[in-house]
């Protein structure tokens, strides 16, 4: 059996950007937006042997100091990656027909 009990957390109440010193609170949505970077350097870094390397940037200031090499991607819509699967079939290549959406009548049920 287990027997379950709730203890406080910590977490993160607030950010503030090392670059501007903006301060956005858990409760705003450009808390959400900040890039936060914490890492521990490897042996022979040009940052220091094993030195723990931390930043937390706004958008802001992200779009501004890396704009330029971020790698910006806007989501998928949803569907649109099996449509152009979809326009890649081909009946004589693939062998047979595809099947009719649902709801869709088929040539054969029309006749």
């Amino acid at each position: 059996m287990k027997i379950k009990d709730v203890r406080p957390q910590p977490f993160v109440k607030q950010l503030r950007c090392d670059r501007c010193g903006r301060l956005a609170e858990d409760s705003e949505s450009e808390f959400f937006e900040f890039t936060s970077i914490d890492y521990k350097a490897g042996y022979g870094s040009i940052l220091g042997d094993e030195n723990q390397i931390e930043i937390d940037l706004c958008q802001h200031c992200l779009k501004e100091t890396l704009g330029p090499w971020l790698r910006v991607t806007e989501p998928a819509v949803p569907g649109t990656k099996i449509l152009k699967a979809l326009e890649l079939f081909n009946t004589d290549r693939h062998g047979g027909e595809f099947p009719p959406p649902r709801g869709i009548p088929s040539e054969e049920d029309k006749s």
